[in-house]
């Protein structure tokens, strides 16, 4: 081979390096800007995705895989496992992200993943583990907005509300244009009881977040426990015109329109939010509450039965369907209706209370003064078991024992027993009117 020929070869081969090389550099400047992108959709402001559940992880895990197939990088693959740990969270699973986070490298150590995994711990109600996660980030770290707002959920989850409110307040302090922070103060406040303030931030977090429905559900419920109904109506109706999928609202919204009387628009609220949340308990409660007002007890048994099966846990659901089997008659199957609560929630006055009436009615006096004694000490708010004890004193002929229960009853509710006295009134009249001559 001559040496032009040789030449020739030499520079065709550089030409085809060169090539190749600029080839794989395009390739390679291309997978960097599709990471890049993708850290930007997985770690947003704050006030773009406040929570895991507004992070766009799907389109970011598109572009991570793209990014991997163009040239793969130790970066790209991290963020690829944290956009499928999103994913998990956003779909419900959370031990399965809990298992894919612990599989990561630097999992104990990045302060991102640190912070997922806190909630993901949360999602699943292990306070301790989302404890753990957080204490392990650095102080700084746990001093930034994205964290006080999780050490706040963590502390609101143990009950510990100034904890909770000084979190809140600390993120607000840092950045107060954001609705979460905002929405977490009228939480913590909500936890403590204190429903001026706890109405004042979520309102402020409604208008600052115009899209999302957590703030407008949360400022319902205070409403409601406030007495302003129409107020919580307007709230939870507006979360439903923001999402209308959103099963809590419609709930929340029917709950309140049957406390207003309104049971046409209530069922019609309690109905959408069944179809919504078909495994939840709540929305057929509600509904057998709005049949026991309409005086359809046979409805409100197969609904309140249905729920019980629904929520195997729960002790709401067996309570009402035992004072609505008292009220049917059904004495017997009543009892092991509330001893099912009772098992639930040993300290539920209600659950006690339905049983010592249940007891009562059977003739057991005994066991229905202690249950009914222990249900008046559980809920000292509550009169209905110091009424029924005064029935049960009445029917023994212990006239002491019964002006006493009286007396401690409408110390607690005074309309209560104006109302159950006429009650009375009207029924001893109508037995009269009733009675052969």
């Amino acid at each position: 081979m001559g040496k032009s020929a040789r030449w020739t070869l030499a520079v065709a081969a550089g030409l085809l390096v060169a090539g190749v090389l600029g080839y794989r550099a395009r390739r390679a400047e291309q997978a960097e800007e599709l990471v890049q992108q993708a850290e930007r959709l997985l770690h947003p402001p704050l006030r773009e995705a406040s929570s895991w559940q507004d992070v766009r992880a799907g389109e970011a895990r598109e572009l991570l895989e793209e990014a991997q197939a163009l040239a793969a990088s130790a970066v790209g693959t991290a963020l690829l496992g944290e956009a499928e740990v999103i994913s998990q969270l956003q779909h419900g699973a959370y031990a399965q992200a809990e298992r894919r986070l612990a599989s990561l490298p630097g999992a104990a150590q990045n302060s991102e993943l640190l912070l997922l995994r806190a909630a993901a711990a949360l999602a699943l109600k292990d306070t301790a583990d989302a404890q753990r996660a957080i204490e392990r980030l650095s102080s700084s770290a746990r001093e930034q907005p994205r964290a006080l707002l999780l050490r706040s959920d963590l502390a609101r989850a143990l009950g510990r509300g100034d904890e909770a409110l000084a979190h809140a307040a600390h993120g607000i302090a840092l950045d107060d244009r954001d609705a979460a922070l905002y929405e977490r103060r009228g939480l913590a406040y909500e936890l403590l009881g204190d429903w001026p303030h706890a109405r004042s931030d979520l309102e402020h977090a409604t208008e600052l977040e115009p899209r999302g429905t957590s703030a407008l559900i949360a400022l319902g419920r205070v409403l409601r426990t406030m007495g302003d109904l129409r107020g919580a109506v307007l709230a939870f109706h507006a979360a439903t015109q923001r999402n209308p999928a959103e099963a809590e609202a419609w709930l929340g919204s029917g709950v309140c329109r049957a406390a207003q009387g309104d049971d046409a628009g209530a069922r019609v609220d309690l109905e959408r939010a069944s179809e919504l949340a078909p495994t939840r308990a709540e929305p057929l409660v509600a509904l057998a509450d709005v049949d026991v007002a309409e005086g359809d007890l046979a409805s409100a048994l197969r609904r309140y039965r249905a729920a019980v099966l629904l929520d195997a846990d729960g002790a709401t659901a067996r309570v009402k369907l035992g004072n609505t089997l008292l009220r049917s008659g059904a004495i017997e199957e009543a009892a092991p209706a509330f001893r099912g609560a009772i098992e639930r929630r040993p300290d539920l006055g209600a659950a006690h209370n339905g049983l010592g009436a249940a007891l009562l009615a059977r003739g057991d006096l005994p066991g229905a003064e202690s249950e009914l004694k222990l249900a008046a000490t559980l809920d000292p708010n509550d009169a209905h078991p110091l009424l029924n004890l005064a029935r049960l004193y009445k029917r023994r002929g212990d006239a002491a024992g019964f002006a006493n229960a009286l007396a401690q009853a409408e110390a607690r509710d005074p309309q209560l027993l104006v109302a159950s006295s006429a009650a009375a009134a009207r029924t001893a009249t109508a037995r009269r009117v009733a009675a052969p001559h």
